[in-house]
């Protein structure tokens, strides 16, 4: 019963049908247990804490989207002067640029000077999808999918949605309309068409864009955000762990537009390329087509490294902030750069795991699904745990398990986690932020040490309840709407001591699915995700058809078992 905040010591509570979620922030969450592989990663510490250095290239090169943090800028120059609007029509909207889109579509789609772009294939249909529906949600039209096969086109253009035959230079053309794969030749290739198309939309005068990868979820119109900033040639995501925008108060508070700014310094962690903003200037344009060029001359270089290198051109992270959240050194000199705020343009990590919008007090404009294990389901599933996945609908989504004789019967429950005698949780929240630093506890090294035999007692005791669960569901002809699941430790692909290195939140945590389970192997259609019944699409009539049944416990169970930890909290968008 998701409506519980407890469990009554000597009952379990079990909801048949419907039962209404908690919206965005559940406070004593009684989680209920999730899945099938425990994957404690582990890591080695980074940057020292306060450092002002750029993260080693070692570890940029094993980051899923790199990151890296900008200045913030002045609240002053919000008044601003806008990108000016295009006329209509122009003597070169005919043009057709690199890849395949022409100019004039271009001034067409867009808004008062702005347009969003990204680009997919159909492999990547429903993202396509779920991306655009996000953006009509808050209102906006001025948005563009760059077609990489004919399937994807005629699909966009059914939608409605401004498209082009985008195609890929290097990827041949039975392979563009396959799951690229992360890290694969392919995958790489792909890159080199986004930087392309970057390269082609700073070619159009007097239009800004914005360009977002396919699994960025929009929850809130950021122009507002980035016409504050009109001197910024680029401003840019990060894999940052740690919001910076008041790191030096006395400099950057006076450039704080309602709370919100830029990250500090745009060299205390890598750029992730996964959002960017870019005006139609000079100092854009010449770096896109220095980045193309590298890029196209290397087939080895990964485009996410080739832009770090190119902002730290001859010393462009050799500056002293002044507060505002911009730089002027940035690729030689030769463009104004900031980092957008990653507690709000959050990753998968800041967003997920810490829920750094949270804690922060400041409503997220959008997250990119990095920081991930679970490849293109685990995105897809992370999107629907936050209730920010649209067009569910139109695949059947409420009907639930396809192979069940009756359609939208659901089954949830309420958990419990083992008793403290078993696993004592004294020791993972020993290892919190703001308590444990970064070089407080050494890095857990192998699965034998104490704490990760004790974590994987904490998931499996859960996981058990999660087959009881399913069975049970089955049984009843009821599709099972997964519980959420509390973690002892973060999950990182390299030795760590508890958390993420550089990250601050507290332990233990409710995690997301793909820290416990291999969603790459899941068969999605047989579950749902915690928050189901607050899916932002979810039928009013399934939510009025509710029946709670209580299962007596033996003391025997009670004596092995208990809730949640007062205090556990699952908020996943914020204040609103």
């Amino acid at each position: 019963d998701t409506r519980a905040s407890a469990m009554g010591r000597t009952s379990a509570r079990w909801a048949l049908g419907v039962v209404i979620a908690a919206l965005f922030c559940a406070s004593s969450v009684n989680a209920r247990a999730l899945r099938a592989e425990l994957d404690v990663g582990v890591t080695d510490v980074v940057a020292p804490e306060g450092s002002n250095e750029p993260i080693a290239r070692a570890r940029d090169k094993v980051l899923a989207d790199a990151d890296e943090a900008g200045p913030s800028s002045s609240a002053d120059a919000a008044a601003a002067v806008e990108t000016p609007k295009p006329t209509s029509s122009s003597d070169d909207d005919d043009d057709v640029l690199s890849t395949g889109i022409t100019k004039g579509l271009v001034r067409r789609t867009a808004v008062d000077g702005v347009v969003f772009v990204t680009w997919a294939n159909n492999h990547y249909k429903d993202f396509a999808r779920f991306w655009t529906m996000r953006l009509k949600s808050l209102g906006l039209t001025n948005f563009m999918v760059g077609a990489m096969d004919d399937e994807l086109y005629r699909y966009m253009t059914e939608m409605g949605v401004a498209t082009w035959h985008m195609g890929s230079k290097g990827i041949e053309k039975d392979a563009v309309k396959k799951d690229f794969g992360w890290g694969s030749q392919n995958f790489h290739k792909m890159g080199r068409d986004k930087i392309r198309l970057i390269r082609d939309f700073t070619k159009v005068e007097g239009i800004s864009v914005l360009i977002s990868d396919i699994d960025v979820a929009w929850l809130r119109d950021p122009t507002p955000f980035f016409k504050r900033y009109p001197s910024a040639d680029i401003l840019v995501s990060t894999d940052l762990l740690r919001s910076e925008i008041a790191l030096d108060p006395s400099k950057q508070a006076p450039h704080l537009v309602d709370g919100e700014g830029l990250e500090f310094h745009v060299c205390h962690a890598a750029s992730n390329i996964g959002m960017m903003w870019f005006r139609p200037t000079r100092g854009s344009q010449q770096l896109t087509e220095e980045w193309v060029r590298r890029i196209e001359a290397d087939d080895k270089l990964w485009d996410q490294n080739a832009f770090n290198d190119l902002k730290a051109l001859a010393s462009g992270c050799a500056y002293s902030p002044d507060g505002t959240g911009l730089t002027d050194t940035a690729f030689g000199g030769r463009v104004t750069m900031g980092t957008l705020p990653v507690s709000q343009f959050s990753n998968g990590h800041t967003f997920y795991a810490q829920r750094l919008h949270t804690r922060v007090g400041l409503e997220p404009y959008a997250v990119h699904n990095t920081f991930q294990f679970g490849g293109t389901p685990g995105k897809r599933h992370r999107a629907r745990e936050a209730n920010a996945w649209l067009g569910d609908e139109e695949i059947n989504y409420f009907d639930g398990d396809p192979d069940l004789p009756e359609k939208g019967k659901f089954m949830s429950y309420t958990p419990r986690i083992p008793s403290a005698e078993a696993v004592n949780l004294t020791m993972f929240a020993e290892r919190s932020w703001p308590e444990a630093k970064d070089d407080t506890f050494p890095a857990i090294e192998t699965v034998n040490e104490e704490i990760v035999r004790r974590n994987d007692a904490l998931v499996s005791f859960q996981i058990k309840q999660i087959k009881t669960a399913a069975a049970i569901a089955q049984k009843l002809g009821r599709t099972l709407v997964l519980p959420p699941i509390l973690c002892g430790l973060d999950r990182v692909w390299f030795p760590h001591y508890g958390r993420f290195p550089g990250s601050a939140f507290a332990l233990p945590f409710v995690c997301p699915v793909d820290h416990v389970i291999n969603m790459d192997l899941a068969d999605a259609s047989k579950f749902r995700e915690w928050t189901f019944y607050s899916h932002p699409e979810f039928p009013t009539d399934a939510r009025e058809s509710v029946a709670t049944v209580e299962v007596e416990a033996s003391d025997a169970d009670d004596a092995v078992s208990r809730q949640f930890p007062d205090g556990t909290e699952y908020c996943v968008r914020g204040p609103e």
